[in-house]
């Protein structure tokens, strides 16, 4: 694209506005909803606010890329924060956790465009030296919205009400969609391309299928009859998937793509990595607000405390690609997310926020170095016209890892939690009937103003109680860090100019 720096500098900002948008939804709705939850009960159901946002982010996403590569990027990214506004406007009256989680489905669709093509239009209109840059920029406003949200999260939830969590995202996306409308102008060859609808259908049936599955396993320590079907159903259409995406005229995810060792080993790099992401982003504010007795701006604190690490991460891993090559960047940012991950395994109720920070810490920097390197050498590896379905393959995959991981972690907490806090319930009250009755919900524990009523043994046992089912998710959390590492091993050497495609340099 023929631009000046000024329209450049202005459509960055556009995207990295709508990088910002998303990020503030993500920490401050993490923060807010031990709070949620409180108010509108339904602990079971925690998960799905997020499952379900990143399930139809996860599905709309390739369809979106392939979009964008058809029609332009610009129409596809303005509807994308319009779907996104109006389901926040929506999430934000909710009066039950349904409507939550019907309602945050719809901003996921709207995420499914506004994240992955932001990106690819950087991708576009920057050459590799600046891409390695302003990816890394992208990390660095990632990291400074994870500040804000969490912070603001929690004050705006203890100060005023959750449902102004939601709606803080409209001033930020009607600002991106004007600056955008009024600076990109697109001009390409249009290729007209067939809608793979069985494709669609296959990949979103057999993903819900899967997600219902693990999380309906919740209720019980295994897999129902009706959890197994749903799985095996699932996976048989998943399969199915495949194996009509080969012989599909113009397939929503095209399988040639991952013949490309860069773009094979980013899907699956990614796909852990969504995994610990999604982990830490969920579970840590639910611990800390839990079981070390948090508020949800304490909680708030601890996850902005990602941010430390993730611009650093960006920032120098950008520059660093360029000099070392994509592989010693991602080894490097890989181990430090499998050594956060594995500081979270032992947490307790015992353990201090200073241990939680810097486990978190940790990770944000692993997952700056790792993201950045990912994204743009997948840019890097392919032409003008395949960049947004690439692209956005690799947030279908990391978004595919975060609800697979959000949905394993909420399912074994679930199995975990009820006989757990039955029992220390029982011990704590003993024969006192109204403290019994006060601590028959678990979601007393994330109401600051019921929290106080409970006798401080009586709150250790309940607390402990929560750690102990909150223990199985972090083996979980710890497993995906390891597998990030694992596969960022695969990853091919050689520097940063030697792994770029001539058909990406020349469109």
């Amino acid at each position: 694209m023929g631009l000046s720096k000024r329209r450049k500098a202005l459509i960055t900002l556009a995207t990295l506005i709508g990088t910002f948008l998303a990020a503030l939804d993500s920490t401050v709705v993490g923060t807010a909803m031990p709070t949620v939850i409180g108010e509108l009960g339904g602990l079971p159901l925690y998960p799905w606010v997020f499952a379900s946002y990143l399930l139809a982010a996860t599905v709309t996403g390739p369809v979106f890329g392939k979009l964008s590569d058809t029609y332009g990027r610009k129409p596809i990214y303005l509807a994308g924060i319009f779907l996104f506004l109006l389901g926040s406007v929506l999430a934000g009256t909710s009066q039950s956790m349904t409507a939550l989680i019907l309602f945050r489905t719809l901003q996921g669709l709207g995420a499914g465009a506004v994240q992955p093509v932001a990106i690819t239009i950087v991708g576009d209109i920057f050459e590799l030296e600046a891409r390695a840059r302003i990816q890394g920029l992208f990390g660095a406003v990632w990291g400074l919205s994870a500040v804000v949200g969490p912070a603001a999260g929690g004050l705006i939830t203890d100060l005023i009400s959750w449902r102004w969590v939601f709606y803080v995202n409209l001033p930020f996306g009607i600002i991106a969609a004007v600056l955008l409308a009024a600076t990109l102008s697109e001009t390409f060859e249009r290729r007209e391309r067939s809608v793979d609808y069985l494709g669609t259908a296959l990949l979103t049936g057999g993903l819900v299928a899967v997600l219902l599955a693990l999380l309906g396993a919740g209720g019980e320590p295994g897999f129902s009859a009706g959890a197994l079907a749903l799985f095996f159903g699932g996976a048989g259409a998943l399969l199915l998937f495949v194996l009509v995406e080969r012989r599909a005229v113009d397939p929503i995810v095209p399988l040639d793509l991952f013949r490309e060792r860069i773009i094979a080993v980013s899907s699956v790099g990614n796909l852990a990595m969504g995994g610990v992401l999604l982990g830490v982003s969920v579970y840590v504010p639910l611990f800390v607000q839990g079981s070390l007795g948090g508020t949800a701006l304490t909680a708030g604190a601890v996850v902005a405390s990602l941010s430390i690490g993730w611009p650093v991460g960006s920032f120098v891993g950008g520059r660093m690609l360029l000099r070392t090559g994509y592989r010693t960047t991602l080894l490097l940012g890989s181990a430090l997310i499998a050594c956060g991950s594995a500081l979270c395994v032992p947490m307790d109720g015992e353990t201090s926020l200073a241990y939680v920070v810097l486990a978190v810490v940790l990770i944000g920097l692993g997952l700056g170095f790792s993201s950045t390197s990912y994204l743009v050498s997948v840019q890097n590896a392919v032409p003008w016209h395949r960049r947004g379905i690439a692209t956005s393959s690799v947030v279908f995959f990391r978004t595919v890892g975060g609800s697979l991981g959000v949905a394993v972690m909420g399912s074994l907490l679930n199995a975990s939690l009820g006989e757990r806090y039955r029992a220390a319930a029982e011990r704590a009250s003993g024969d006192d009937a109204a403290l019994g009755r006060l601590l028959s919900d678990p979601n007393a524990l994330l109401q600051p103003a019921v929290r106080s009523r409970i006798p401080d043994a009586a709150y250790t046992q309940l607390a402990g109680a929560l750690a102990a089912a909150l223990s199985p998710a972090f083996w979980v959390l710890l497993v995906c860090g390891l597998s990030a590492l694992a596969v960022a091993t695969l990853f091919p050497g050689g520097s940063a100019k030697e792994l770029v495609s001539r058909e990406a340099e020349h469109g």
